[in-house]
């Protein structure tokens, strides 16, 4: 019966099927410290201690009366019959009461196949399933937090682990405190992917990126035939006409003067870096053929930050992004004031333009100066443009030529209507 007993609590197939007689526990948070589990394993120990006690006194008893019985009535043949069998009865009730030290025995001689068993069963003590019960909860929302990172989570187990700081083991404390502290970025990052998405956001690389429909154009700023703008609708931003360029840097493209951003590095000697780092899409187009937004923030912002440790995974990774803030508007004269804005305070733009020479996909671009004959954002056309192109880190003009103008992004997608810019934050 003990040993039937013994066999039933080490048995693997129930104690790793997730229910242990009724009773959940939790993979990923140790049974042997839910208290439940322990309830369940001192029930059987004490009777098995009871039984492994209980079964040979009785043995004992019952052989001792037995034999008293035969000696009185003086029956020399039955007496004789009856002392083998009660020397085996004694001791079959001595095994029985060894059963319990001699399973310990061979369970430590098994290996780790049965230390979690040994460590539950040493854990089901009353004393220790009071700690457990006071613990056991907090261990279970750290687990809960690393299983499914999340704002409520992660508070839950912040409040839990708060609980037990006067009664648990400054060890287990400490070591609950860092696996919080370790999910708690992905806590916040599944947080923020939420948010993203339920506003109608694309969440990439930590950074979440607006679709966002352009604005409606409906006052009419004044068309003087000067707009650039191919009969559209004048935007809605009214732009200086004094030049405000006298900060910025002077260069020559293709035998052209350009006024490019003044900027912590110097634009050639950022784009030369660009392209001994391979940090452009044709470094492998296979593998980054498809990130010529994520390399031109990494152009942006590195140019601007004068950060030249950039290599072709920062641009496949968005670096930098989270620097911008998107601008569209169904104005290209709107768009191009904005950009000229933006260089005339030394601050490189992000700007969408034609991705080849059908003029049906988007393409994205680094802008980091203009013509040196534009004076303001009013008379500022694309062509005037000088960018860093994603595609090559190569500085050029914009123009039919080398395939880079200025395009909606309905060109390739209906939600992507809208000349687009993105510029750095204050």
């Amino acid at each position: 019966m003990c040993l039937f007993l013994w066999l039933i609590i080490l048995n693997d197939d129930i104690i790793y099927s997730g229910r242990l007689y009724g009773v959940d526990f939790m993979f990923g948070v140790d049974m042997c410290e839910n208290p439940n589990i322990l309830r369940v394993f001192l029930i059987f120990k004490t009777a098995l201690s009871v039984i492994c006690v209980l079964l040979p006194a009785i043995i004992v008893v019952l052989t001792t009366v037995s034999l008293g019985k035969t000696a009185i009535s003086g029956d020399q043949e039955a007496l004789k019959k009856e002392v083998p069998t009660m020397i085996k009865r004694f001791i079959a009730a001595f095994i029985v009461f060894l059963i319990p030290s001699i399973a310990k025995a061979i369970f430590s001689l098994v290996g780790e196949d049965l230390a979690q068993v040994t460590t539950c069963n040493n854990n089901a003590t009353l004393e220790k399933i009071k700690y457990f019960e006071e613990v056991y909860p907090a261990r279970v929302a750290v687990a809960d937090l690393e299983a499914s990172p999340s704002k409520a989570n992660l508070e839950k187990a912040q409040k839990a682990v708060a609980k037990i700081a006067s009664v648990g083991e400054e060890d287990l404390v400490i070591s609950l405190l860092t696996r919080i502290s370790n999910a708690e970025a992905k806590a916040n990052e599944a947080e923020a992917k939420m948010s993203c998405t339920s506003s109608a956001g694309v969440y990439v690389n930590g950074y979440c990126h607006k679709l966002a429909k352009p604005p409606q154009n409906n006052n009419n700023n004044g068309n003087n035939g000067n707009n650039g703008n191919n009969g559209t609708t004048p935007g809605n931003l009214n732009f200086s006409n004094e030049d405000m360029s006298g900060e910025m840097k002077e260069i020559s493209v293709s035998g052209q003067n350009f006024k490019v951003v003044n900027t912590k590095i110097d634009v050639v000697q950022f784009a030369n870096t660009m392209r001994n780092r391979c940090v452009r899409q044709n470094c492998d187009s296979s593998k980054y053929g498809g990130a010529c937004l994520g390399f031109s923030y990494t152009h942006a912002w590195g140019l601007y930050s004068g950060n030249t440790n950039y290599g072709p995974e920062d641009g496949k990774n968005y670096v930098g992004a989270g620097h911008f803030t998107t601008y569209i508007n169904d104005s290209e004269r709107d768009i191009l004031g904005a950009t000229y804005e933006q260089l005339v305070q030394n601050k490189p733009v992000i700007i969408q333009v034609n991705g080849n020479k059908a003029g049906t996909s988007r393409h994205f671009v680094a802008v980091v100066g203009f013509k040196s004959t534009v004076k303001s954002a009013n008379d500022i056309q694309a062509t005037d443009l000088l960018i860093l192109d994603s595609w090559d880190a190569q500085i050029e003009t914009m123009d039919a030529a080398n395939s880079r103008f200025l395009t909606t992004g309905a060109a390739c997608h209906k939600d992507y209507s809208g000349y687009r810019i993105q510029y750095l934050k204050e």
